[in-house]
């Protein structure tokens, strides 16, 4: 089977029981997140606002609602008592789909908690960044001058190696070659 491009193939390579119920959990996600976009990743289907929120998947013996955060499964661990887990993943299956309720809840928390890293990341507003500290003749708006050097450290330099002897030649006179002693 190729690999899926959109939420809808994806759906339509599964059988009945699973794409109903991932159908029903992708509208609940889509009734929540109604500004994620729909993607592909890792051959699960996902949703991405602005980071990676929810996904879900099916394999042969499960389907698959993905957290995408060990944080989130962690914090909800009382809720998902009683489901296999794995690191941010709740296997279950199709005949005992997860409950519209629970999934509203997980949901709002990545988006709780994707809000919550991405105002960390950001800097707050009206606060203007300083400009580095320049020094030296960039500071007084001359060229610097005598050689550029390297700031590189350069690694020190191997030790000479010692020249080999010269080779005696086989056309050097007899008397210039060693003899060697008879046994």
């Amino acid at each position: 089977m190729p690999t899926p491009r959109t939420h809808d193939e994806y759906l339509a390579a599964l059988p009945d029981a699973q794409r109903r119920v991932l159908q029903a959990l992708r509208q609940t996600i889509r009734e929540l997140a109604s500004t994620a976009e729909e993607t592909i990743s890792y051959q699960i289907c996902a949703f991405r606002d602005g980071v990676m929120l929810v996904g879900y998947g099916a394999t042969s013996k499960h389907c698959a609602f993905f957290l995408m955060s060990n944080q989130t499964t962690k914090t909800h661990a009382a809720d998902l008592e009683g489901y296999d887990l794995s690191t941010g993943t709740i296997r279950f299956q199709p005949e005992q789909p997860l409950p519209v309720a629970l999934v509203r809840k997980l949901v709002k928390a990545r988006q709780a908690e994707n809000a919550a890293r991405l105002a960390a990341k950001a800097k707050p507003a009206g606060v203007k960044q300083a400009p580095a500290k320049v020094t030296g003749a960039k500071a007084a708006g001359t060229k610097p001058t005598g050689p550029k050097r390297s700031t590189a450290k350069r690694s020190p330099k191997p030790p000479a190696k010692k020249s080999a002897p010269p080779r005696r030649s086989a056309k050097q006179p007899p008397a210039a070659r060693k003899k060697k002693p008879a046994s």
